[in-house]
């Protein structure tokens, strides 16, 4: 789809993630993706890398954990969620909704 001059420039921009590259052997392929970020939400992330890596003792580190591992696991818990897709105007509805699903959700959990 893009060529490597697309991902290489890409790479010098603070808050694009360029390539999902640190899957482990065994693992599914993967398929390289550039998301444009907030540097806010950049920074998000750089905390939570930053918090798990602080966290963990030797016993727990066989996997470098990445901004993409990140964005990964979001993904697969996100997509666990069923959230109404259906006329979302613009990207603040579709956060709307996707946080009014997860707290539905969560206050579901809690009374289980």
């Amino acid at each position: 789809m893009f060529g490597p001059e697309v991902c290489m420039s890409a790479r010098t921009k603070p808050g694009i993630v360029s390539s999902i590259i640190d899957f482990e052997e065994g693992d599914s392929a993967s398929v390289r993706l550039t998301v444009p970020v907030r540097q806010d939400q950049e920074e998000v992330l750089t905390r939570i890398v930053r918090a798990i890596s602080q966290n963990r003792d030797r016993h727990h580190r066989r996997q470098r954990i990445t901004k993409a591992a990140v964005i990964r696991a979001y993904i697969d818990a996100l997509s666990s969620i069923p959230v109404d897709l259906r006329n979302i105007s613009d990207e603040s509805e579709l956060l709307r909704r996707v946080m009014e699903t997860f707290n539905n959700h969560s206050a579901s959990l809690k009374r289980t």
